[in-house]
């Protein structure tokens, strides 16, 4: 089958022409966090290259829109069949029928969790497909693991260049290990090994994770492009979180991302019992992805109330929400090589702020805060260390000026998104000049 209308063959070399060439970008996610999707997507699209993107569907937002001159296609992750069995529970726990009471019964049961779970990614997957082949593409952008078998499939269809990235060593994530059964380990992992060879082009976050795929996957080339954000030139102190706060004594200590475990929170919170009130101000902000433990943990354990949670906001105002606060925390915990090899867009977000950072003592992160004089690290097991260092900055307006500065220029100089797109479009190049007649 090869569903993309004829056109000629097109070899470019100069990285901001693409004439006629179409990608189309996979992801599991509703968007409205992603900056890195987001960043790709402008710097493929100000390349003249026609950009779609497939992701799932979000309350509130048409399923099909144009953001910013690209075609965003939205789908739906739970089924229609989920959704009538669920509406066979009633609110008080009650049952309507026969389904319900199944679901009912079997509701805590982990191999349902497992077989559900497995059934609603293979439906998404489908969907995604059907998706990209609407959409006729010469170039197929699977972002992150989840996505590379419908990518690879599209791509095999329509007869189109395959690019994956790998946002995440997604088989050496605790979360993933936790959530996902035997049954979806063993399918990802053969899903990987099979096809990352096929793909046109690899891409990861870090050199750290570079490694670690080679070493899985020995004489494979993988391109790096970082999470880098866009420069700030001026640096301008935002009243975001004091709005939000309404006001309130001491710094404004932020943690920016998903409320996850693994991500030293629960110590967090732990460490927020040993401050005293008035003397700094921890703010959490992101989607809670605990099903309300953590937030339920912090309303129990912050006994001096000086920790806040809100919710998430769209990428695009995280950098405002950056700049209202006066230092940075990452606490990953060492529980797996994804953690260990991580660099988070938050590391290079605090830099651009100029926040100075409080970050867990781990390979690629104490390299960059060492390296730049940006930040302090600590056990991210120890609440009274993460206690600790929290005061010390606190009570340090000049030190934390002082590597804030210091990340900020470092930032500006080395660590921003557009020399991150000349990488992304270097890519892009040599996989367009492989596009053959359709």
């Amino acid at each position: 089958m090869d569903c993309r209308p004829d056109r000629p063959v097109l070899f470019f070399t100069d990285r901001k022409e693409a004439p006629g060439l179409h990608v189309c970008m996979m992801l599991k996610n509703r968007l409205r966090g992603d900056a890195r999707v987001k960043k790709e997507a402008l710097s493929l699209k100000s390349a003249g290259w026609d950009v779609t993107i497939i992701c799932w569907q979000e309350p509130g937002v048409a399923d099909d829109e144009d953001w910013n001159g690209i075609r965003v296609r939205r789908i739906r992750y739970r089924s229609a069949m989920a959704a009538r069995v669920t509406g066979g529970l009633d609110s008080d726990g009650g049952t309507r029928n026969l389904a319900g009471r199944f679901l009912s019964a079997l509701r805590h049961s982990r191999a349902r969790r497992r077989a559900a779970d497995f059934f609603r990614n293979a439906v998404c997957d489908l969907r995604l497909l059907s998706k990209a082949l609407e959409a006729k593409p010469d170039v197929l952008h699977a972002n992150d693991l989840d996505t590379l078998l419908p990518a690879w499939a599209a791509s095999r269809l329509c007869r189109a260049r395959l690019i994956y990235d790998s946002h995440e060593l997604w088989l050496g994530s605790a979360r993933y290990l936790r959530e996902t059964g035997f049954v979806g380990r063993l399918r990802d992992r053969l899903v990987e090994r099979r096809l990352i060879r096929r793909a046109d082009a690899v891409i990861a976050v870090t050199p750290g994770r570079i490694g670690a795929m080679e070493r899985m996957y020995p004489g494979l080339h993988i391109d790096l492009v970082e999470n880098c954000p866009y420069p700030a030139p001026d640096r301008r102190r935002s009243s975001y979180l004091d709005d939000v706060l309404g006001g309130g004594e001491g710094p404004i200590v932020l943690y920016q991302g998903a409320i996850s475990f693994e991500r030293g929170l629960e110590n967090l919170i732990d460490a927020c019992g040993l401050l005293p009130r008035g003397s700094v101000r921890v703010v959490m902000i992101g989607p809670d992805m605990t099903s309300g433990i953590l937030p339920g943990m912090a309303k129990a354990r912050d006994v001096n109330g000086v920790l806040s949670i809100l919710p998430a906001v769209p990428s695009e105002r995280l950098p405002e929400v950056t700049a209202s606060a006066d230092m940075g925390l990452i606490l990953f915990q060492n529980t797996c090589p994804n953690h260990y090899y991580s660099l988070p867009n938050k590391l290079y977000e605090y830099m651009m702020a100029g926040l100075p950072i409080i970050a867990s003592d781990l390979p690629e992160m104490s390299d960059l805060i060492l390296r730049e004089r940006c930040g302090v690290l600590v056990d991210p097991e120890d609440s009274g260390a993460i206690a600790g260092r929290i005061l010390e900055l606190a009570s340090d307006p000049g030190l934390r000026e002082e590597m804030g500065e210091r990340g900020r220029r470092a930032a500006l100089e080395r660590y921003t998104w557009p020399d991150q797109e000349v990488s992304l479009l270097g890519v892009y190049a040599r996989v367009a000049n492989r596009i053959g007649p359709r």
